[in-house]
């Protein structure tokens, strides 16, 4: 009865998320580039001709990206990621569904 309750739960899950991911996309392609954090932004210099602002050297303005993910192939994960916090984090996540599957389906 619990097993059926858990599968129910997930499938329903996996289409919320599937739907929630469609919206979340379709709002952001319907967003300028300004919103998005590109700096599209131009000032009016003295002499009357427009220039787009320029950045001061030495700053660093590229966004850092982090991520991780796992890949479970029955008892064994496969854990990839871009740096060693997000891995760390996603080992810690890994044993914790590890272990609520042992107790789960035991």
């Amino acid at each position: 009865m619990i097993a059926q309750v858990l599968i129910s739960l997930g499938i329903l899950s996996v289409f919320i998320g599937s739907i929630l991911v469609l919206i979340g996309n379709s709002i952001s392609s319907g967003e300028g580039s300004s919103e998005q954090g590109y700096n599209t932004a131009r000032y009016q210099t003295s002499d009357g001709s427009a220039q787009p602002h320029k950045i001061p050297e030495g700053v660093f303005t590229q966004p850092e990206v982090r991520g991780a993910g796992i890949i479970m192939l029955g008892p064994i994960p496969i854990i990839l990621g871009t740096d060693s916090k997000s891995v760390q984090t996603l080992i810690l996540l890994t044993i914790v569904l590890m272990l609520m599957a042992f107790f789960l389906f035991r």
